[in-house]
């Protein structure tokens, strides 16, 4: 009998090594990533959702006041900046006057503006989370955040796309790949080889 090209334990190792990728590439997938921690200041916030919009390398970003269905949101209402970018706050016109005052850190843009395209710069220059919101519509959930700087408090978060799994679920998840690979791997064998395999170790 002629002896394949292909041996029974090099295919086997090819087989375990393509089951060991796979549960090493389902680990790494559910590795958290890290978000600014607001301390809970944001929980309230419309327009929040939970994410963080990375903005570092950036000179300057935009802000939107009056954002949202009804006008009292900031979009983003999170954002992460470096240290020294320039904040732009720009009023939309919608939701009726609004101003920006620093909850964390002092500053204000003033008396609140309804004035559309009316704008307000902030710059800061040490690293720091730094929460602010409109007094006029605190309480309706108008509040926001911008994240200085890289030395700051993160929490981990899993992910900004794709619904949130637990750990024991891609686990499983992770183990039925594993467990598909080997069955594949064994059925191609013994249909390629039909299982008279005495002389391939020879």
């Amino acid at each position: 009998m002629t002896e394949p090209a292909t041996s029974r334990r090099g295919f086997l190792r090819a087989t375990a090594g393509g089951a060991g990728a796979l549960a090493a590439s389902g680990s790494a997938t559910a590795q958290a990533a890290e978000q600014p921690d607001y301390g809970g200041y944001l929980d309230s916030a419309n327009g929040f959702g939970g994410s963080t919009t990375d903005l570092r390398g950036q000179e300057e970003v935009t802000i939107a006041v009056g954002a949202g269905s009804d006008g009292y949101a900031f979009d983003p209402a999170a954002v992460w900046v470096d240290p020294g970018t320039t904040i732009v706050w720009e009023w939309t016109g919608a939701g009726g006057d609004h101003n920006v005052v620093g909850e964390s850190v002092e500053f204000t843009s003033g008396d609140p503006v309804g004035e559309e395209g009316y704008t307000y710069e902030q710059t800061f220059a040490e690293s720091a989370v730094v929460t602010y919101y409109c007094s006029p519509h605190e309480n309706l959930g108008m509040l926001g955040a911008v994240a200085v700087g890289d030395d700051i408090p993160t929490v981990e978060v899993g992910g900004e796309t794709g619904p949130s799994v637990s750990g024991d679920a891609k686990a499983l998840g992770v183990a039925s790949g594993v467990a598909m690979v080997s069955t594949l791997g064994l059925a191609y064998f013994f249909m390629k080889y039909g299982g008279d395999y005495d002389d391939l170790d020879t």
